[in-house]
């Protein structure tokens, strides 16, 4: 379980198939925190530690995609020396500053549109058809594993506003028009939705 708040910006530099493909990343998070055997937020994708180390001034893990998770997310296109959003698994206690997020891909959706706004950055991005019930304005959604708030949504797409703050920390000053983004919905709106659905049989 995360929280969608990123706590560094990681880079690959070492991608590895054997099987699943297995993903090296450098990072700056505290060694102690990458523990084997634990859950890691990339680019929103729950992932399992299976190996960690120091490198220089950076600490270093890596995490093993199988071919759904590929399939499922945008790690299938990333290369040496790609970006990555990163949040270690949240501790009962911890703050809770975005929203809960599983780390569970629901769909990859396209940049339709990217804009600043004085120092912000407004992403227009298309709603994959399936998900369209449970993106509704003022919402949370988790976009590449940041915790964001849907600020407009039309018929085929929504809106969100990324702050000078949060283009600081994560991989939004980076990316392009196009590109597919990890999406997951607010799992509150997933139940919700369902239980709605069950009770209109």
């Amino acid at each position: 379980m995360f929280t969608g708040i990123i706590e560094d910006i990681g880079e690959i530099f070492r991608i590895k198939k054997d099987g699943d493909t297995k993903f090296y990343i450098s990072t700056k998070i505290n060694y102690k925190k990458l523990k084997i055997g634990s859950s890691i937020s990339c680019n929103g994708i729950c992932l399992t530690i299976i190996k960690k180390g120091k490198k220089k001034k950076n600490n270093w893990f890596v995490i093993s995609a199988s071919k759904e998770t590929l399939l499922k997310s945008n790690l299938n296109s990333f290369k040496v020396g790609a970006l990555v959003n990163l949040e270690t698994s949240l501790k009962v206690g911890d703050e809770i500053s975005g929203h809960l997020v599983f780390g569970h891909i629901d769909k990859t959706a396209k940049i339709v549109s990217k804009k600043y706004q004085g120092s912000s950055l407004i992403l227009k991005i298309e709603i994959p058809f399936n998900l369209k019930k449970f993106i509704t304005s003022k919402g949370s959604i988790s976009i590449n594993g940041v915790s964001l708030t849907i600020n407009d949504v039309s018929s085929n797409a929504f809106e969100v506003n990324i702050i000078p703050h949060t283009l600081k920390t994560t991989t939004f000053n980076n990316v392009s028009i196009k590109e597919l983004l990890n999406i997951e919905v607010d799992m509150i709106a997933r139940y919700v939705s369902n239980y709605v659905d069950v009770n209109k049989l």
